[in-house]
């Protein structure tokens, strides 16, 4: 059984899964065992939707094609299923997205599709649209000697709702070739791509936050041709972004009870209420990225008046 730190878990798995953090053998009881079992279910041919049982009697099950099945057994168990002939590089792709966004729901933290760093002392994150730029501006950051938090999976532990704190995730950042090319980081590696047609490759860094962070702010990217700019929101659009960029609007076809919907409006306005929170406008053009830097550095040093 392999031993690893993610997301503020212990984690033992049956699979190896290099992209996470080894953990020491003695570190204590697991929070999530991950193991290999027959879950029950047919896997679908090639080409078919994704599978989102959330009423099957066993325990939730999801199913990706020519991947894996999943099924949530218990509060600290998911089982797992490859399909046949599945690429052992292809597990990590729903495992360490949808499935653990789920997992970390069903402990009660607040996940945001997002990425997030430590930078000069202090940690924060970008939010956005598909194709915003949320891991190309972190990698800018990354460049000038910033420490990745996490990319996708923006995880905050709320056990003090005033001191959101951000669980460090795993030392990679995906990025399109022509972000890796504007963008160079030190010491990060290229991992090849497990699937033609992919948009994005995987980069595996050499370093990662190594504890949880206090949040200072939360960014929503746009882009366009203008000068990196940051607008702060009030309290009320805070809390309206948050509720759009919350990872668990893609459980939405979960039964209500499981959604816990109470939890996650209590936990967004707690953060809208902790955080600074503010629009950021990043040049399209990747050779004006260190604008967004300085703009940063500029807002964050200044009180919001929002």
């Amino acid at each position: 059984m392999n031993r690893y730190r993610a997301f503020g878990l212990l984690i033992e798995s049956d699979f190896l899964l290099p992209e996470l953090s080894i953990a020491d053998s003695r570190d204590g009881p697991c929070d999530l065992r991950i193991v290999r079992a027959d879950i029950g279910r047919e896997i679908p041919e090639p080409n078919a939707q994704p599978v989102f049982d959330y009423e099957d009697p066993s325990g939730t099950v999801m199913i990706w094609p020519q991947v894996a099945g999943f099924r949530f057994r218990a509060p600290d168990l998911i089982e797992v299923e490859p399909a046949p002939n599945a690429k052992s590089e292809l597990l990590a792709f729903p495992l360490l997205g949808p499935v653990m966004g789920w997992f970390l729901h069903l402990r009660g933290r607040m996940v945001l599709h997002a990425s997030a760093v430590v930078w000069r002392g202090l940690a924060f994150g970008f939010l956005g649209d598909k194709l915003a730029g949320k891991s190309t501006t972190a990698a800018a950051f990354l460049r000038d000697g910033a420490q990745l938090l996490t990319d996708d999976l923006l995880v905050f532990a709320m056990d003090d709702p005033a001191v959101p704190l951000v669980q460090p995730a795993f030392a990679q950042l995906k990025l399109g070739d022509d972000s890796a090319a504007a963008v160079t980081i030190a010491g990060a590696k290229a991992l090849p791509l497990v699937m033609d047609g992919f948009a994005k490759r995987q980069h595996r860094l050499h370093r990662l936050a190594a504890a949880p962070a206090a949040c200072d702010a939360l960014f929503i990217l746009e882009r366009g041709d203008g000068p990196a700019v940051i607008e702060w929101l009030d309290q009320k659009d805070a809390f309206l972004g948050l509720m759009r960029f919350g990872y668990n609007v893609r459980f939405a076809n979960a039964p209500i009870a499981m959604q816990n919907r109470q939890r996650n409006f209590e936990q967004c306005v707690a953060l809208a209420r902790s955080l600074r929170f503010g629009v950021l406008r990043v040049p399209a053009d990747l050779t004006r990225l260190d604008e967004v830097l300085e703009a940063v550095a500029e807002s964050l040093a200044k009180p919001t008046t929002a």
